[in-house]
């Protein structure tokens, strides 16, 4: 069996050498690696010598070996450089001289590599000297199984299933390879398309996928530092000194812009990762691209198992020669159902559970794999012999989906005893946990000791020109239809209302999908715009959502009545107070009192409460205890709709305080409510904007706002927001308030401004 060293690269290749070694001898000596060493990679000291005599291995790594036609020509010109450095070790007591290379020998006698560089070794060096080749190198590796699991970036993927079979369960081998081969097939299939159906979009998940940068804020466990410090410098980051690095992980560096960053898969794929801190948690908001990574990084793994070739080559190299593993993938609202004692493969999950049911994570992962390898008979037992004999993973998906406190519990119980059985037989394990971080301080969640958390960060604006790019050419647009999205969206961004909602691939797709299906039209329009970004993210959280599906409405205006609460009290805070944050014990006494005015049962407010804090994005908890809007143009363009919607009807000749106008004048005149203004301008229907016109004018000619720019100001940008395209009559008379303001009303006259 042949074996890639090519993957290992160069120092990874000379510690897989010394690992073969030491097996060999007790007493070898292993030299760091990237370092002037003399000529010597390794040294084994004669134990009965009293001169300490030694023999010397040196590596030589080549990374394309095939490549080379002549490899005695190539060891020529290696044995002529070497030479003085092995010469000059003979008075230190070096007796023999080994050279171990992954280029491959040739056997013909006396005209073979292997004799001729055999020959050149004798001639040119003062001493016994040989050459271990490539398959010298691999038939030791052979006496040595266990190596090929610290080193699984070895085997291809079709090598694994094969040892899998051949070495380790020839007992079962063709039912256990049947089951294993068919499951990762079957989760290779169901993961190649990314789904998100409120914007109709179906593709390939490797034409989408970009990768979202994380942030490693969890340094509250200063043993994981170190790990974290390690992965970053091996994928690019280089620190300047201990004062950069100690200012890279303090609180406030977070809220830089210019930071180190990497993307979650190429960080959870790495190495030194998988080595050291094998159990992650994985966090990020909604729509941030969680699943969507779990989803990649076992694809990874899952097409170089199955030699998926064109899969492959959309994937960056350094993805490709990552540590090999068997992916299992496992929906977390499946396990939660299986330890209810039900079947959550079965389409009736009241159906009778089965018979080799046991309420454990290594049970009811051999019934995903038996389901998913279209029924065929696969036990705990042959769990362990597969996770004895090869590296897995296991990724958990969606913690926070599982909606009942208590059942949520008992999963992470599960997980973590499970996961601490398995590693007892595991030859190599790494978990993954995905989830919204904690709503709550008593949240159950992972210890915090073995499963370290980092979360995802915003897209960056390469990342966002990227995924843009990638969605354009799987929506395969006309090149006239690509570059329209492409301006659009370039404006847009300059926008801070639009960019906000641009910074996580899921709100990305919507307003990709908005510009698209609404032109030039839509970058105007930001109550529109926000109306429907809100309608489809709803749609989205429906689907996932129970609380969401059933109580949409009601959850939608108590959001807007909270974001009218918000945006009040962040006017009146103090300095040194939290400006539009919110406490736990206060917000579950606001949905209680708006339950019980609005007249519904106020049983409801607990049921609500969990449903608004773990599944809508719109609230977030970034300090324990208290809630706030994610984006503050989110918690105006609520207030501006809880404005409108609740303002009093005013019929003729009875009129009432506090209509639609009243509002616009009370919000109109307070700078600290533009932005609310402006979408609750949005709000108002053709039939409206005349009286809004008018209000916009008897601004403009009120005592204290008379001479100054304000009106003039607010006019023109409800202008520039499209406020009045409905009725250009009001237009028109907006237009001329501010010319007139600016004493401009000519250019009307002389119509070069068109009425």
């Amino acid at each position: 069996m042949d074996y890639q060293f090519e993957n290992l690269g160069a120092d990874r290749f000379q510690q897989l050498c010394q690992a073969i070694l030491v097996r060999q001898f007790h007493n070898l000596l292993c030299l760091p690696v990237g370092q002037p060493d003399g000529g010597r990679d390794a040294l084994v000291f004669f134990e009965e010598s009293p001169t300490k005599d030694f023999i010397v291995y040196q590596v030589k790594f080549v990374k394309r070996p095939l490549a080379e036609a002549d490899p005695h020509r190539w060891l020529t010109d290696i044995v002529a450089g070497e030479a003085p450095k092995i010469r000059n070790l003979i008075p230190k007591g070096a007796k023999h001289y080994y050279l171990l290379t992954n280029v491959p020998g040739t056997a013909h006698l006396d005209s073979g590599s292997i004799d001729k560089v055999q020959q050149i070794l004798r001639s040119e060096l003062q001493l016994p000297a040989d050459c271990w080749w490539r398959d010298d190198l691999c038939r030791r590796l052979e006496s040595y199984p266990e190596l090929r699991w610290a080193y699984p970036e070895l085997m291809t993927g079709m090598d694994l299933l094969r040892y899998l079979v051949e070495e380790g369960l020839s007992e079962s081998r063709g039912r256990r390879m049947a089951a294993v081969r068919a499951f990762v097939r079957d989760q290779y299939e169901l993961d190649k398309e990314v789904r998100f159906k409120e914007v109709e979009l179906q593709n390939r998940l490797l034409d989408l996928f970009i990768d979202v940068p994380l942030a490693l804020r969890d340094v509250s466990q200063r043993k994981h530092l170190h790990i974290f410090l390690n992965v970053l410098q091996s994928l690019t980051w280089q620190p300047a000194d201990a004062d950069e690095i100690d200012a890279t992980f303090s609180r406030t560096y977070y809220e830089r812009e210019e930071r180190p960053s990497i993307g979650a898969a190429s960080f959870l794929l790495n190495p030194l990762l998988q080595e050291h801190l094998p159990t992650i948690v994985l966090e990020g908001a909604p729509g941030q691209g969680k699943s969507t990574i779990a989803q990649y990084i076992c694809q990874v793994h899952r097409m170089r198992l199955l030699n998926e070739v064109s899969d492959l080559e959309a994937i960056p190299e350094s993805h490709k020669s990552t540590p090999l593993r068997i992916p299992i993938k496992v929906d977390l609202r499946d396990l939660a159902t299986w330890l209810s004692r039900k079947d959550p493969f079965s389409p009736d999950e009241s159906q009778v559970i089965p018979s080799y049911w046991h309420g454990s994570l290594e049970a009811f992962l051999a019934a995903l794999i038996r389901h998913h390898s279209g029924g065929s008979e696969f036990t705990v037992p042959d769990l362990h012999a597969v996770t004895r004999l090869s590296a897995m993973l296991l990724v958990f998906d969606g913690l926070d989906e599982v909606a009942d406190i208590s059942k949520r519990q008992e999963v992470v119980d599960e997980i973590v005893k499970g996961v601490s059985r398995l590693r007892e037989n595991a030859d190599s394990l790494q978990v993954i946990v995905t989830s919204r971080p904690a709503a709550f301080a008593n949240s159950p969640g992972l210890p915090s000791d073995t499963f370290p958390s980092c979360q995802l960060e915003a897209l960056t604006r390469p990342l966002i020109d990227e995924y843009a790019g990638r969605w354009l050419k799987a929506r395969r647009l006309q090149t006239g239809e690509s570059a329209e999205v492409r301006k659009i969206l370039k404006e847009k961004l300059n926008q801070p209302h639009l960019r906000d909602l641009a910074r996580n691939p899921m709100q990305l797709a919507i307003l990709l999908s908005l510009i698209h299906n609404r032109g030039p039209s839509l970058p105007d329009k930001r109550t529109q715009l926000y109306d429907s970004y809100v309608e489809l993210f709803f749609s989205r959280e429906a689907q996932k959502s129970p609380i969401v599906r059933e109580h949409r409405d009601l959850l939608v205006n108590i959001h807007q009545y909270l974001a009218w609460i918000l945006q009040s009290e962040a006017e009146r805070a103090e300095e040194g107070q939290h400006r539009g944050r919110i406490s736990t014990e206060r917000l579950q006494k606001l949905l209680t009192e708006y339950l019980t005015n609005e007249g519904y049962d106020s049983s409801l407010s607990q049921k609500l409460f969990t449903g608004m804090a773990e599944r809508f994005m719109a609230l977030v908890s970034r300090v324990e205890g208290t809630f706030e809007f994610a984006v503050q143009p989110l918690r105006e363009y609520f207030a501006a709709r809880y404005l409108y919607e609740t303002a009093p009807y005013s019929p003729p000749g009875s009129p009432r305080r506090g209509n639609i106008l009243d509002r616009f004048d009370a919000i109109a005149r307070d700078f600290y409510w533009l932005n609310v203004t402006r979408f609750y301008s949005g709000c108002f229907s053709i039939g409206e904007l005349p009286s809004l016109a008018d209000r916009l004018e008897e601004l403009a000619e009120e005592e204290g706002y008379r001479h100054t720019n304000h009106p003039r100001l607010l006019a023109a940008t409800l202008l520039a927001d499209w406020v009045f395209t409905q009725h250009p009559k009001s237009m028109k008379h907006v237009v001329s308030l501010i010319l007139d303001g600016l004493g401009l009303r000519f250019l009307l006259a002389s119509k070069l401004i068109p009425r």
